[in-house]
């Protein structure tokens, strides 16, 4: 019987240089009775040759042929060809969806999906980490990195320091902060912000008035399917004092936390507030993010591909929070539910 062949495919986003399975992942994929094969050049963006995949027991392959070969890819993001050159039935797409940031053609994305009868996971689908977070949860690892960023991006713009000082021509108190939000990205961030010395304070809804707040961190992500919730309005920035600073975690294409937000941009407004539309942080740490990412790949293998079979149980209630499509059904409600208004509403069957 032949081995089960995972398959990474280089991402295709424009500045995301981070791998789904890095070299030192590929021993641990292959002790799963796996083989492994990678798109020629997916790490050269982080230094990773194809020669150091080739000696951790990789093959090296076209884009194509890592398509075509593979039983289950491996990708931060879905690789587009995976929806345009008609997939094999029972083959599995390991990805992140609440990322892809694209609500008005999600459902379409998915629908696309079950009709060609692959089974998608996403390890971004998990919701709020309970006591004993899933140890598929990528989305949490990656949230995590991105707080962590969010706060020292926060304390290299803020126009003072976040401890208070001993010395009498520093600040005499902490930098006061906001974290707008509950998932891990806000908990890390009002984490590392309280590590450096300010005093954090954490809600999900802000108060008009910001006029006390240094600093403050939105990390409310849209679902699916929904464009990210204004929770910071003109005129509350306003009120924010000249030299503060604001983190905007959910800005991306569609919007943000923060109105008119621009992603992947720091400007600074009429009242001198510092905004940063920040939606991609955890790619600033590519590395740690492409180790994490994998880690989570690597707990579901050991999970779905065991004696040279693939077996994705929807019964499983581990699995069944992260499947997406499986055997031309959207099995989650939540899911499927706004796919069929979409394509009511579109006219299509």
């Amino acid at each position: 019987m032949a081995a089960l062949t995972v398959g990474v495919c280089r991402e295709t986003s424009p500045g995301d240089s981070r791998v789904a399975l890095p070299p030192r992942s590929v021993p641990l994929v292959r002790t799963l009775g796996l083989d492994v094969v990678v798109e020629a050049g997916a790490g050269e963006d982080l230094g990773l040759s194809d020669r150091a995949y080739h000696t951790a027991g990789a093959r090296i392959g076209t884009r194509n042929e890592v398509l075509l070969e593979s039983d289950i890819v491996a990708a931060l993001r879905p690789p587009n060809e995976v929806t345009g050159r008609r997939p094999r039935r029972d083959q599995v797409l390991v990805t992140l969806l609440t990322h892809v940031r694209a609500p008005l053609s999600m459902p379409f994305l998915i629908r696309g999906w079950a009709d060609d009868g692959l089974t998608v996971i996403a390890l971004d689908l998990f919701g709020a980490p309970e006591a004993t977070p899933s140890p598929l949860d990528a989305g949490a690892s990656l949230e995590q990195l991105a707080g962590y960023e969010a706060a020292l991006l926060a304390a290299s713009l803020l126009d003072r320091p976040l401890w208070p000082g001993w010395n009498p021509a520093l600040p005499r108190t902490a930098a006061q902060a906001l974290i707008v939000g509950g998932g891990p990205a806000a908990r890390q961030a009002g984490h590392s912000l309280g590590a450096c010395g300010a005093e954090v304070l954490t809600t999900v809804s802000p108060p008009p008035d910001l006029r006390d707040r240094d600093v403050v961190v939105t990390s409310i992500r849209p679902w699916l399917y929904d464009l990210p919730p204004v929770v910071v309005t003109a005129p509350s920035l306003a009120t924010m004092r000249p030299g503060s600073v604001i983190v905007d975690m959910a800005a991306g294409r569609d919007g943000g936390n923060v109105e008119g937000v621009e992603p992947e941009t720091i400007a600074r407004t009429a009242t001198g507030v510092t905004v940063a539309g920040a939606g991609r942080l955890a790619e600033r740490l590519p590395r740690v993010a492409s180790e994490a990412f994998a880690g989570h790949v690597i707990a579901l293998l050991r999970r779905v591909a065991r004696g040279g079979s693939i077996d994705v149980d929807p019964t499983d209630p581990v699995l069944s929070a992260a499947l997406v499509t499986q055997g031309g059904l959207v099995p989650r409600e939540d899911v499927w539910g706004p796919i069929m208004e979409q394509m009511t509403v579109a006219g299509l069957p």
